[in-house]
C-alpha cells in the first residue's frame, strides 16, 4: 500500500480516517435523536495539543534513552553521516522542535479558553511545558546546530554545545514527568483545586 510507504501519506490517511469516524459518530448521534451542536474548536485544539505533545515528548525520550547513549559508541565518520542533510538525526530534531512549538501554541489556545477556570494542576503543567519549550528552542536547538554542523564550530565549541544541549534535554526529561502528571490529573484526578 502506497499510503503506508510514505510518512506524509500515512499522516494524511490518519487525518482522513479520523474525519470519517467523526462524521459517522455525528450521523449516529443525529440518527439517535440527540441534538448535535457541532465540533468544539477547543476540542480540536486539545486533540492537536495531545498529538503534538506525544510527538515532542516521544522524541525527547528517544533522544535521551536511545540516540544519545548509542552515539557514544559511534565513530566520528559515522557521526558525520548521521548528522548530514536529510539524516535521521536532522529529521528527528525537526519534528522535535516543531512538536514543541505546536504543543505550546495549542496549549496557549486551551489555557486562554480556560481563563480563570484553570486550576493549579494546569498552571504547574503549563509552566513546566513553557520551560521545556524554551529549552528546546533557545538552548537545545542552537547547540545542536553546532553539534551537527549546520553552524560552523570548532571541536571544542561542538563539545561544549553538546554538553549544554544534553543538560537542557535531561532537564526537559526530568520536567516532563511532573508536567505530564499535572496535565493529565487536571481532567482525571485533580491534585490541586
Amino acid at each position: 500500500m502506497k499510503i503506508l510507504q510514505n510518512h506524509k501519506l500515512t499522516i494524511i490517511a490518519g487525518i482522513v480516517l479520523t474525519l470519517i469516524l467523526v462524521a459517522i459518530g455525528v450521523k449516529t448521534t443525529l440518527a439517535g435523536g440527540s441534538s448535535y451542536t457541532g465540533i468544539d474548536p477547543f476540542g480540536l485544539a486539545r486533540f492537536g495539543h495531545i498529538l503534538a505533545g506525544i510527538t515532542w515528548v516521544g522524541l525527547l525520550y528517544y533522544f535521551n534513552f536511545v540516540q544519545v547513549p548509542s552515539l557514544g559508541n559511534v565513530s566520528a565518520e559515522t557521526k558525520a553521516d548521521l548528522f548530514k542533510e536529510g539524516s535521521v538525526v536532522r529529521r528527528a530534531l525537526w519534528w522535535f522542535r516543531w512538536g514543541a512549538m505546536l504543543t505550546l501554541l495549542f496549549g496557549f489556545a486551551l489555557y486562554h479558553n480556560l481563563g480563570t477556570a484553570a486550576g493549579w494542576d494546569i498552571r504547574i503543567g503549563a509552566a513546566f511545558g513553557v520551560i521545556m519549550w524554551f529549552n528546546v528552542w533557545f538552548i537545545i536547538w542552537p547547540a545542536q546546530k553546532k553539534v551537527i554542523g549546520i553552524v560552523d564550530a570548532s571541536a571544542e565549541e561542538k563539545a561544549a554545545a553538546g554538553k549544554r544541549a544534553l543538560v537542557a534535554s535531561r532537564t526537559n526529561t526530568l520536567l516532563s514527568i511532573p508536567m505530564l502528571m499535572f496535565m493529565v490529573s487536571s481532567g482525571h484526578f485533580p491534585i490541586f483545586h
